[in-house]
């Protein structure tokens, strides 16, 4: 699979990937069917974002005609919160990540996985070897939660092209030329709690009172001795979708049991095995997200130029908060450490300029494709993974041919899909 930019001219950047063989068979047989999750997602209660009042409990809360992303109760809340709403009230964020953030509450498996990695977070699987008294304190006390998101394309060249071509936007404007829309998906980047290296954010008395309305409803509910977290979903702090989550039983003793993931690469049909943590957690998160080709999970989205932006800034090193969150999963994420970028350029180039790379760790392994056979060509669902011979070198393509070449992949892909 290959595209281009003008920042690199006379060299063609080669993108490399490959899927397992298994993997759709494996979507099927984890996901829920698409009807639970709508019905989850119908669970979902809006609160006014000034004082936290539920809808439908004494009030209807209206949208923001600006942005139609926040509700409040009354005149009166809106204009109070405007001071701080003001700033990202914006119809630039379209649907904003209201839509997917009920989509991934309202799926019981993402939901469990998301409950297991607040209970390692927060070392709720220890708890039975407190004593009672301070195993209930615990439990009663105010547990807050900050899961850093964002939405990415579902083409991991597409992610590599607004990676490593920073300051050139010439691929957007092709695709928009040739009237094609980038497809998104709903990834989660980071979880941290305390926030460090963020804005100091104290819990506010609307989390509180959230909060409270959650333990409420927990205890009525028979679950006095599960914690409750008040979880917020923020998407380059634009946007924030707080959530309480009650950590249920079965994800305590998942954390508890502590079973590895097993991984198997597509290139090399090695298995690996990786430990439980909230970092693996969110890889296999990730991962079944990605694998979603068809939107049975109801996480795919339109990228927006905030979304293109901020892999952007990750790109050019910016030192934010949210860029700096995506480069941790890129670091820490299998699929963009076997994604090389190769960058070849033309005999009258001298300059190693063009060549550019995936972020790696510093202790990230060689290719895995070394370690073993090269799957057969009809396991190869997404491209070629065999590297070039030495001394290849791709015919100089100027705009029109890339564009007709874009169209070719474009129809592939739908053929294919």
């Amino acid at each position: 699979m290959t595209s281009s930019s003008s920042s690199t001219a006379g060299a063609i950047p080669v993108f490399y990937s490959a899927i397992h063989q298994d993997r759709d068979a494996e979507f099927r047989r984890s996901a829920p069917p698409k009807r639970i999750i709508k019905e989850g997602r119908k669970e979902t209660v809006m609160g006014c974002t000034n004082c936290g009042r539920l809808d439908g409990e004494g009030v209807t809360l209206k949208k923001c005609t600006g942005c139609t992303l926040v509700c409040y109760c009354s005149k009166e809340c809106q204009k109070e919160n405007w001071p701080h709403h003001k700033i990202h009230c914006s119809s630039s964020l379209g649907a904003g990540i209201q839509p997917l953030i009920k989509s991934i509450t309202g799926n019981p498996m993402l939901s469990h996985y998301i409950q297991i990695c607040l209970s390692l977070q927060f070392h709720l699987h220890t708890l039975p070897l407190l004593s009672p008294t301070k195993r209930t304190s615990l439990l009663r006390a105010p547990l807050f939660a900050h899961i850093n998101v964002g939405i990415e394309p579902t083409q991991i060249t597409d992610f590599m092209n607004l990676y490593t071509f920073t300051e050139s936007k010439e691929w957007d404007k092709d695709r928009e030329e040739m009237e094609m829309e980038m497809d998104g998906m709903m990834q989660l980047h980071t979880l941290v709690s305390p926030w460090p290296g963020m804005p100091e954010r104290v819990p506010t008395q609307t989390n509180l009172e959230i909060w409270k309305h959650a333990r409420k409803a927990a205890d009525e509910d028979d679950a006095k001795d599960r914690a409750v977290v008040l979880v917020q979903f923020v998407n380059d702090f634009k946007q924030a979708i707080t959530c309480p989550i009650v950590v249920g039983e079965d994800a305590v003793d998942s954390a508890m049991r502590a079973e590895p993931f097993t991984m198997c690469s597509a290139l090399t049909g090695k298995q690996t095995k990786k430990p439980l943590t909230v970092a693996t957690c969110f890889e296999y998160i990730n991962t079944h997200i990605r694998s979603d080709k068809k939107d049975r999970l109801c996480l795919r989205a339109p990228m927006r130029g905030v979304d293109k932006d901020l892999i952007r800034n990750a790109g050019r090193d910016i030192q934010l908060h949210a860029p700096q969150a995506l480069r941790v999963k890129m670091q820490r994420e299998h699929v963009y450490i076997s994604h090389p970028i190769s960058v070849f350029s033309d005999s009258n180039t001298n300059t190693n300029t063009n060549r550019a790379h995936a972020p790696a760790p510093a202790h990230a392994p060689a290719p895995e494709r070394e370690a073993g056979p090269v799957l057969a060509e009809d396991r190869q669902i997404e491209g070629n993974p065999e590297l070039p011979q030495a001394g290849h070198e791709p015919p100089k393509m100027n705009r029109a041919e890339r564009r007709r070449l874009q169209r070719e992949l474009q129809k592939e892909q739908k053929r294919r899909k």
